[in-house]
C-alpha cells in the first residue's frame, strides 16, 4: 500500500516531464512533505509506584483523542477533521483537512490498566498506570 506521499512524489515527478521544471510549480515542497509527514513523540517511563506514558500531540482537542489502555499496551488515536465552506460573489469553495494518528506503546507486566488515569493539557497527552504491588504467593502447606 502506498502512502500519500509517495503518490505526491509520483504526481510531481510526472509533471516534470510534461513541463521544464522551471515553469511548473511543485504541488508541496519537499520540506512541508517532512513536517506533514512528521510523528507525534511519545515516550514511556517508569516510577516506584506506576509506568507514565506521555505523547506530544500540538493543535489536538482533547475530544479528538481516543484513548485504550489494557494489561499490555497503550493504544492512542487522533482523528482530526475541518472543513470550511464559503460562497462570495459566486464562487464556492469547499476546503477540508483531515489528519490522524495512531499509535500503541507495549506495557512493561505488572500494571493495573483498570485503574490508569489520564489527562491531556497543552498538547501533551500523559497516561500513568499504577503498578500492581508484588503479593507473597508462597503458602505454608501442611504435609501429611
Amino acid at each position: 500500500m502506498r502512502s500519500i506521499f509517495d503518490e505526491m512524489n509520483m504526481l510531481e515527478r510526472e509533471m516534470d516531464l510534461l513541463c521544464n521544471s522551471n515553469s511548473c510549480v511543485a504541488l508541496m515542497p519537499k520540506k512541508s512533505m517532512v513536517q506533514a509527514s512528521r510523528l507525534p513523540i511519545a515516550d514511556l517511563y517508569e516510577t516506584e509506584s506506576s509506568v507514565v506514558a506521555t505523547f506530544e500531540l500540538p493543535g489536538v482537542e482533547k475530544e479528538d483523542v481516543q484513548l485504550d489502555v489494557t494489561e499490555d499496551r497503550i493504544k492512542v488515536k487522533v482523528e482530526k477533521k475541518a472543513e470550511k465552506e464559503t460562497e462570495e460573489k459566486g464562487a464556492y469553495s469547499y476546503e477540508m483537512k483531515s489528519r490522524s494518528f495512531y499509535g500503541a506503546l507495549p506495557m512493561p507486566k505488572g500494571v493495573a490498566a483498570e485503574n490508569a488515569e489520564a489527562s491531556y493539557r497543552n498538547g501533551v497527552l500523559r497516561i500513568e498506570i499504577p503498578k500492581i504491588k508484588p503479593q507473597d504467593t508462597r503458602k505454608r502447606i501442611e504435609i501429611k
